[in-house]
C-alpha cells in the first residue's frame, strides 16, 4: 500500500495511489465518513465528504487519484494521506 501527496501550482493536492490500492481508500473513506456521497460524472466523479468536495479520477493513462478544489479539501486530504500512510483503515 503506497500513498502519495502531490502539491499542485495552486495549493490544491492530489492524492496519488495505484490501483491495487482502490480497496483500501475506499474503506478507509466508508468507514471514517458516514455522510460521503458520490457524484459520477462523464470522466471523474466527485465525492463530497466533511463538506467538500474531491474530485477522484481513475483512467487508462495514469494512476488513480483524489484532488482537493480549495484549501479545506487540501487539508483534508493531507489528513486523509497521514492516517492511511499509518496504517489506519
Amino acid at each position: 500500500m503506497t500513498f502519495s501527496i502531490l502539491e499542485l501550482e495552486n495549493g490544491n493536492r492530489s492524492l496519488e495511489f495505484d490501483e491495487t490500492d482502490l480497496p483500501v481508500l475506499e474503506a478507509f473513506l466508508h468507514s471514517n465518513f458516514k455522510d460521503m456521497e458520490i457524484q459520477k460524472r462523464i470522466i471523474h466523479s466527485d465525492i463530497v465528504l466533511a463538506d467538500t468536495r474531491l474530485m477522484f479520477y481513475n483512467d487508462w493513462w495514469g494512476d488513480p487519484c483524489l484532488i482537493s478544489l480549495d484549501e479545506k479539501g487540501a487539508l483534508l486530504l493531507d489528513s486523509i494521506f497521514i492516517r492511511l500512510s499509518a496504517g489506519e483503515k
